[in-house]
């Protein structure tokens, strides 16, 4: 636990140091805040620059999440994954975990270790940049009623814990960063892959990023979402273990 601790501060301060946080939270809170502006104003900008452009219906408050939504497990997931992709590789070249091995730590504590601050980090900037939406939607949609918010937000949260796990095995196998972010994203790719078989389709852990608006707008249930999220937390453990057992035995 001693060793666990000692290396969760350095990687707490590794990552702020090198602003790796920073950016994560600016891109996730401009998301944030954007995402009502944006649906709520881009039709007015869009008529104003072409002026034959017809308007369809008026923006409502379902927009902004659509808007958020999309750019978060997008974009936002995908700047995560990127920003991380080197937690371990830079470890590799510097050496600095041979050193640290040879002087008796746990290499399951580095893995926990990284584990737990990219996850706090995480879930510092993904819910700082729901609530700039939340309480922006609030403000340009005053009295506006949509159901499960917060549920829908909490699902794909969860999924941030999945691509966290597989790119952290990733990283354990492979020592670059661009192998490691290349092997997340094919994982991701094939889990997706599988939602198109009709049977799996309702069982995909990634349904927790498609269909976020229609819990809000209820167009869907929350039991939906039950085996779906469970699914994503075994796969995120059953990642988290791999990698604990893969770096034991790696060679560094």
């Amino acid at each position: 636990m001693n060793g666990y601790t000692a290396f969760l501060k350095k990687e707490l301060t590794e990552n702020m140091k090198n602003y790796r946080f920073l950016i994560l939270f600016a891109i996730f809170l401009i998301f944030g805040l954007t995402s009502p502006f944006l649906a709520k104003f881009m039709p007015e900008i869009l008529s104003a620059v072409a002026a034959d452009m017809q308007m369809g219906s008026a923006p409502v408050a379902l927009d902004a999440w659509e808007q958020f939504y999309k750019n978060i497990s997008g974009v936002g997931f995908s700047a995560f994954i990127i920003l991380f992709g080197s937690c371990m590789s830079g470890e590799y070249s510097k050496g600095t975990l041979v050193l640290l091995v040879t002087k008796g730590l746990p290499r399951s504590a580095v893995i926990f270790a990284k584990y737990t601050v990219a996850a706090l980090l995480m879930t510092v900037c993904y819910w700082a940049g729901f609530l700039a939406t939340y309480c922006y939607t609030a403000y340009l949609w005053p009295g506006a009623m949509l159901s499960h918010v917060f549920t829908a937000a909490f699902y794909l949260w969860l999924i941030g814990f999945l691509y966290l796990s597989i790119l952290l095995l990733g990283c354990v196998i492979f020592k670059q960063t661009f192998t490691s972010i290349l092997f997340t994203g094919g994982i991701v790719a094939i889990i997706s892959l599988l939602g198109i078989v009709e049977p799996l389709a309702k069982f995909n852990p990634f349904l927790l990023t498609s269909k976020n608006v229609d819990l809000i707008s209820d167009a869907a249930s929350v039991s939906e979402f039950f085996i779906p999220a469970i699914l994503s937390v075994v796969i995120a453990g059953a990642g988290l273990w791999s990698a604990i057992i893969l770096f034991d035995r790696k060679q560094l």
